[in-house]
């Protein structure tokens, strides 16, 4: 009943605030040529992914950036297997992020879905499910939507592919991720994630793709992947919108080193 209402709700405010004729992220006029619905100053503010990425999270590397993985990655092991991601997350990102996570825009995530899926068909990318990061139950009863279950749901139609928001379940409310280090943010989501035991064979072998809004440290990613890896997914790519910045501070101390 929830995905009813939640359908009935995302075309009810297409009608009245159509995408295609207003700019999803600063709202002003446009006409339907546009691709993904974004004025031409918006597109051109969007930082978007280009060719130097971290080999493994997918993070935009600068320029002058001396290796090969970003910071985060030189640091940790991962437990899934690459990463993906369209953009940068700076402040036009974070607006329209904050647009379709918190105002109540949840069909803002169709659009975004059309983006993922136009740098999904950049990569040599074939996953056998489509499964989103999940939010803790009050969590998303508050919110309304779980913003990565509805870019899971609209990319699973782009690309035909399967998709499941029940698999995986976030069995802890952890502190909020803003503001912690690494290593914090690590302990903070230690084993919050489990896998239905009904549905684990739905897994066995699979090529997941997971995918969630923003990717930071990788933290998040990594404990949803232990607990598909455990329930016999054979690999986990990790797919979001945005991801963080590739840490200044290590540019200027590899700079520090040559």
């Amino acid at each position: 009943m929830r995905e009813v209402l939640q359908s009935l709700s995302e075309g009810f405010f297409d009608l009245i605030y159509p995408s295609n004729i207003y700019c999803i992220r600063c709202g002003n006029i446009i006409d339907d040529s546009r691709p993904y619905a974004l004025c031409d100053v918006c597109v051109r503010t969007l930082k978007w992914v280009g060719e130097r990425t971290c080999l493994r999270c997918g993070k935009i590397l600068q320029e002058n950036y001396l290796h090969e993985l970003c910071t985060d990655c030189r640091d940790m092991e991962h437990r899934y297997t690459r990463g993906f991601t369209c953009v940068e997350y700076g402040s036009a990102e974070r607006e329209l992020l904050h647009r379709f996570k918190y105002k109540d825009k949840a069909y803002l995530g169709r659009k975004l879905a059309e983006i993922m899926y136009d740098r999904i068909l950049s990569e040599d990318l074939d996953p056998d499910i489509l499964i989103p990061v999940p939010m803790y139950r009050r969590k998303e009863k508050t919110r309304g939507y779980n913003q990565a279950a509805i870019l899971a749901k609209s990319l699973a139609e782009l690309m035909g592919k399967p998709f499941n928001a029940k698999l995986l379940i976030r069995i802890a409310d952890t502190e909020a991720m803003s503001g912690l280090n690494a290593g914090e943010r690590r302990r903070n989501i230690q084993r919050a994630f489990t896998v239905s035991t009904r549905k684990s064979a739905i897994l066995k072998a699979k090529r997941v793709l997971l995918l969630d809004d923003i990717y930071t440290t990788g933290s998040t990613a990594d404990a949803c992947a232990e607990a598909l890896v455990e329930a016999g997914a054979s690999e986990i790519f990790v797919f979001t919108f945005a991801s963080g910045a590739n840490l200044q501070k290590d540019f200027v101390e590899s700079n520090h080193n040559i």
